[in-house]
């Protein structure tokens, strides 16, 4: 498959202290990717250096061709490459109506296309269409998470970062939640996905890249790394080299 993500040698930190030394990974067009590791592997890091919040000091991303390392956010979400950070960032005083049409934001398309985008969304999380006026922060933890995701996916992204989605989570709502990502992998959405269930996400995704101390230390077939070895050796903190 054609890569749609290349990571090649990549560094990047905040300020003087670095945290990912080197790393190279690939999301295939159409794939679903999971990065697993411990906390302060360098997962959350990785995203935004990928998004652009954050300036790489060494290495290349190159998205659908093109180099993006160090552009722009604003020109990274305009060429697809959406991110749902960690911690559902939503205009907590707006509507989730208002939170969805904010991410239409830059989107040069017709009133039927916004309409289908609306549609896709709701389809995906019902209970975003029967709670259109309710503003964002009363919504429970799930729904928020669910409009955070929802927001990414009307700019119709072509590669989709999540970032720790079921954090805080009650186990039902996880499901839903990741039973979702994996509607929106077979309906052509390229993934990849940072989750603290690492069971789990092993589970659903194609790939996976287990990272500690912000280098990558194996890659596989995702269901091929459940319970491995490597994996536990990079939760428990253990040298994997």
């Amino acid at each position: 498959m054609t890569a749609l993500l290349k990571v090649d040698g990549l560094h990047a930190g905040y300020g003087h202290v670095g945290v990912l030394e080197g790393v190279s990974i690939e999301v295939p067009e159409g794939g679903f990717v999971a990065l697993v590791g411990s906390n302060g592997a360098g997962k959350s890091t990785l995203l935004r250096t990928l998004s652009g919040l954050l300036k790489p000091t060494a290495g290349q991303i190159t998205f659908g061709g093109q180099a993006i390392a160090g552009a722009n956010p604003a020109a990274i979400v305009g060429r697809g490459l959406l991110h749902v950070a960690e911690g559902r960032r939503l205009f907590r005083g707006q509507s989730v109506r208002d939170n969805l049409q904010l991410g239409l934001w830059g989107s040069q398309i017709s009133t039927g296309e916004a309409a289908a985008r609306y549609e896709r969304v709701h389809a995906l999380f019902p209970i975003l269409a029967e709670r259109p006026d309710v503003p964002a922060g009363i919504l429970s933890g799930g729904q928020q998470q669910m409009l955070a995701v929802g927001q990414a996916l009307m700019h119709a992204p072509r590669l989709l970062m999540l970032d720790e989605p079921s954090l805080g989570l009650a186990p039902a709502v996880i499901d839903q939640l990741l039973d979702a990502v994996v509607q929106l992998r077979a309906q052509g959405t390229t993934i990849l996905l940072v989750e603290q269930m690492v069971d789990r996400a092993l589970q659903i995704a194609d790939t996976a890249y287990v990272l500690a101390q912000g280098r990558v230390i194996g890659q596989g077939p995702a269901r091929e790394l459940r319970g491995s070895e490597l994996v536990r050796r990079a939760y428990l903190g253990a040298a994997a080299t």
